[in-house]
């Protein structure tokens, strides 16, 4: 099957489905050490998200974070 017969295929396939694939191919090229990170990276968030959700974690707009990162880098 050529890549030209692939791509026409999946270009006929729904949008979620195409999304589903790109996760697919972008996970077979990742290194197991990405796949890693990537896991604890999901693990923390969620960790992150519930500890917000219940009140024992606050957060700042994005504006006042990079507007503090960018007073740091002038210092």
């Amino acid at each position: 099957m050529s890549v030209a017969t692939i791509r026409a295929e999946l270009l006929s396939l729904p949008a979620g489905d195409r999304v589903k694939l790109i996760d697919v191919l972008w996970d077979s090229l990742a290194s197991p050490e990405a796949a890693s990170r990537e896991a604890a990276w999901a693990v923390e968030s969620e960790r992150r998200i519930e500890a917000f959700e219940a009140g024992k974690l606050t957060a700042r707009d994005a504006g006042g974070v990079f507007s503090d990162l960018r007073k740091g880098l002038r210092e």
